[in-house]
């Protein structure tokens, strides 16, 4: 009885050692961007609460007296059910009566820290599992000549590049009648909403040097009478172009925080060099969208952050398939950023894989090198070793670094057994588009005519850019498209298609397909065509009975084993599936890849696509012939057709086609073997063919 008790008690013990959901827990605090679209109502109207205007970057430097957000992220938990959050200060500075504004048994909690300094927030979920976080509160100092800021010492370099960005006299320009020109009477564009975004930091009633704050000052204030005697015309007010007055009415202090500097990404920096002496902690970088939200996601005109946010890039799960630098860069911001910089060696670390594919990811907030700052327009080549003509595919160049093949099926697809090369896969690892566009990397077959070519490469001035990233109506103002979906609530974005294809006005479907490519009688849309294609072509694979698509691991290879064929028609099909346009991006190349693949595991391959009056049986070519020859054959209806060579004694020796055919005229290539694969000797042999409508038979001979 005591070793029974024994065993229950080191079973308890095993359990609460080796149980998910009790080791699983984790939690850790996040501070919340708040960005204007996410504050307010949302659609239709996206109503801003009543009171001061506090949005929130996301950083762990905050202005003080502004509102922080927080939330427990518990990612990472498994099936761990989270059933309480307990919130608390460690550490507020010296006479601070901060205190939180919500509720403390909340995910999420919010406080405004009422002095500088640092505040050490903690969260405890479930009543046991506590983690830190450290908050800064500052000032702003902005940056002008008066007010030097970043201007000198260290980030000198960096700030004579930020200089040359639109964001570093945007306010400047508006406010001197440079935006939204007006040629007809030489003005500008300009409004009192635009001024919160165009500078540094806006909350009126929070003195802690920001732009908003200054501007609300003196009586009366001038974010109330700048305005004043200009012209108003549909909620703009139309300032002469290169009228400084406005400008130069500015106090010292006003104009170094009149812009987006420094401090609007990187958070107040009075503490910086100066105060608490952090150094690097007085102030903050980040990857994280909220950054950029602050300002593009402010509906109702600007919503490039809500495209963004709706996008596969914006969703992306944090950290998903970066625990391998071999992941690296595409599943992990900061690891691009790297890779961009020194392409031969970025030096990749494991906590490069913290960050989803955010704005500063694509763009360089300090450079305007690129167009629209983007962080590289340039491509080298895909795994095959492709190299693209310079400059060939625009400001897509972009794109293709993280959406090409990762792999290379030369290497991969090997001619030897077991058929397939290194690692445990026979596919080509999702999102192949630019092989695709370039109509490379898939497998080709000796003897086959391959169609790379890709009129949408040659006539889309920007490739991915062009199609993808199409412009959108935001109330008056229009945005690219950074949702980069080809449909928007059940209809196709057809804008690039039209200028070549008229009858295209709302849907791909609109544009038919030159013949009827799936043979399947019908000659349907170009999209409907190549599905029907990759279904005649996943028809003749084996399939993984958990996720009903071909195999493709090598946990499969029995399931193709000794067949090249099949591994070959596999890494075609997941290569059109994966590249997800149904062959738009490449219409050529998709078509003749699948066809022939369809061709090599079947032996019959399509030929023409209009449907033959009659059935027929040609006469096979060359005859005679060695080692093979081509045997062709018209079908009237579509249904079973059976194919055979016998020898002259009667005996079936092979079949070359047993199975349902479209109608339409196909073609077979016979290389002379039986059924067992055994060569056969030189000889006279008869050929049939029988359907439920037709019987022939021709003869031919095999001369060695």
């Amino acid at each position: 009885m005591k070793r029974l008790g024994t065993v229950i008690v080191l079973a308890v013990i095993l359990c609460l050692v080796f149980t998910p959901d009790v080791v699983s827990q984790v939690v850790k605090v996040k501070v919340e961007a708040m960005s204007p679209g996410r504050r307010s109502s949302g659609p239709p109207n996206y109503t801003a609460p009543a009171g001061e205007y506090y949005i929130s970057t996301g950083l762990n430097v905050v202005g003080k007296s502004m509102k922080v957000y927080l939330s427990a992220d518990t990612t990472g938990s498994g099936t761990t059910v989270v059933t309480s959050f307990a919130w608390s200060f460690i550490t507020r500075p010296g006479g601070s009566t901060a205190d939180f504004i919500t509720r403390t048994d909340s995910i999420g909690v919010a406080f405004i820290p009422d002095l500088t300094g640092q505040y050490i927030v903690q969260v405890a979920v479930n009543g046991s599992v506590t983690t830190q976080d450290t908050i800064l509160a500052s000032t702003y100092k902005g940056v002008t000549a008066t007010y030097p800021g970043c201007a000198v010492g260290c980030h000198a370099a960096v700030k004579t590049e930020w200089e040359q960005t639109l964001h570093a006299t945007i306010f400047k320009r508006g406010i001197t009648g440079n935006l939204e020109n007006r040629p007809s009477d030489n003005k500008g564009a300009y409004s009192t909403s635009c001024v919160k975004c165009h500078t540094t930091g806006w909350a009126q009633t929070t003195d802690n040097g920001n732009f908003g704050y200054l501007a609300h000052q003196g009586s009366p204030a001038w974010d109330t009478t700048w305005y004043k005697g200009l012209p108003l015309e549909d909620g703009d007010y139309w300032i002469t172009k290169d009228s400084m007055g406005i400008w130069d009415g500015l106090s010292p202090a006003m104009q170094a925080v009149g812009n987006i500097g420094c401090e609007s990404c990187h958070g107040p920096g009075g503490d910086h060099v100066s105060g608490l002496n952090l150094g690097k902690k007085g102030v903050d970088k980040t990857l994280d969208a909220g950054v950029c939200l602050q300002c593009h996601d402010a509906p109702k005109k600007h919503r490039l952050g809500s495209y963004w946010m709706a996008s596969r890039h914006g969703m992306l799960p944090e950290g998903l398939h970066t625990a391998r630098t071999g992941c690296f860069p595409c599943h992990s911001g900061q690891a691009f950023v790297k890779f961009v910089a020194n392409r031969t060696n970025p030096g990749y670390v494991t906590e490069d894989g913290n960050v989803p594919i955010s704005c500063q990811v694509c763009h360089d907030p300090h450079s305007e090198a690129n167009p629209y700052q983007l962080r590289t327009v340039v491509f080298d080549s895909l795994l095959t070793g492709f190299k693209p003509a310079p400059g060939q595919g625009g400001l897509g160049q972009l794109c293709m670094n993280c959406h090409r093949g990762r792999t290379n099926v030369n290497t991969k697809i090997t001619t030897t057994p077991p058929y397939y090369g290194w690692s445990d896969r026979f596919y080509n690892h999702y999102s192949p588009q630019s092989d695709m566009l370039f109509g490379d990397n898939a497998y080709e077959y000796n003897g086959m005519v391959v169609e790379a070519s890709s009129v949408h490469l040659n006539y889309t001035q920007n490739s991915c850019v062009t199609c993808h990233m199409a412009k959108r109506t935001n109330g008056s103002s229009v945005h690219p498209n950074h949702e980069m979906k080809m449909d928007s609530s059940g209809t196709d974005i057809v804008t690039a298609c039209t200028p070549c294809h008229s009858e295209v006005t709302s849907s791909f479907e609109q544009k038919m397909a030159n013949g009827d490519y799936d043979n399947d009688g019908t000659r349907e849309p170009y999209v409907t065509e190549v599905v029907g294609l990759l279904e005649a072509l996943k028809a003749n694979l084996p399939i993984d009975s958990e996720t009903g698509e071909p195999v493709n691991m090598r946990k499969d290879s029995l399931a193709v084993k000794n067949r090249p064929d099949l591994i070959q028609g596999v890494w075609n099909y997941y290569f059109v599936k994966d590249d997800m346009s149904h062959g738009i991006h490449n219409p050529a190349y998709a078509v003749s890849m699948l066809r022939a693949s369809i061709f090599i595991i079947t032996g019959v391959e399509f030929v023409d696509e209009s449907v033959p009056t009659e059935f027929a049986l040609e006469q096979n070519y060359p005859n005679p012939f060695n080692p093979s020859t081509e045997i062709r054959f018209a079908v009237a209806k579509a249904g079973p057709v059976l194919l055979e060579v016998y020898d002259l004694t009667g005996r079936v020796v092979t079949t070359l086609v047993n199975q349902d055919l479209p109608a339409g005229t196909h073609r077979v290539v016979w290389n002379a073997k039986n059924s067992r694969g055994e060569s056969l000797s030189s000889g006279v042999y008869l050929y049939r063919i029988s359907s439920s409508e037709f019987v022939a038979t021709k003869k031919m001979v095999l001369l060695k």
